[in-house]
């Protein structure tokens, strides 16, 4: 009975340390992301970041926001010159108030594609940001064609 006792016990044992026992199952943590690219798992870090500064836990989301940057960084070494890329290395800049690096990685994505609503936009709003209108008028015009809701948005904005 003894020894049963104690094979039950260190089956236990094993069994709470090899599944983490004592860690707490929180709705925050990330899913494992070994499997993963590096594109995917900072696509991932961003929609979490954006939960997080929905919350006001902006400490948080800064934390997850540099790891994604580090994950698009190294996604752009695999595929150099994607203008997606290029596109969420801008938008985390701008989220960790890196406003020049910011502006370097939506020209670097124009740059590729000219006609890219999201660079465009996002170049346009960090212009207004900047104070330099004259720039964002410019990249107005290139949505002017586009039909869609962020060339409204902007054209508001930048009157």
């Amino acid at each position: 009975m003894t020894h049963n006792r104690t094979l039950l016990t260190s089956i236990c044992l094993i069994f709470f340390l090899l599944f983490g026992y004592g860690k707490t199952a929180l709705r925050d943590e990330l899913p494992s992301l070994k499997l993963l690219s590096d594109f995917a798992k900072g696509e991932k870090r961003i929609k979490k970041a954006i939960k997080y500064e929905s919350k006001g836990k902006y400490k948080k989301a800064k934390k997850l926001y540099s790891e994604a940057l580090e994950n698009f960084l190294t996604a752009n070494e695999d595929i150099p010159a994607s203008p997606e890329i290029y596109y969420y290395l801008g938008f985390i800049s701008k989220k960790l108030k890196k406003m020049l690096d910011a502006e370097i990685y939506y020209l670097l994505g124009v740059e590729i594609d000219p006609n890219n609503i999201r660079i465009n936009s996002n170049l346009s709003k960090l212009y207004i940001e900047m104070n330099r209108l004259d720039e964002a008028k410019n990249r107005l015009k290139v949505l002017k064609n586009c039909k869609c809701k962020e060339y409204e948005e902007l054209k508001n904005l930048v009157k």
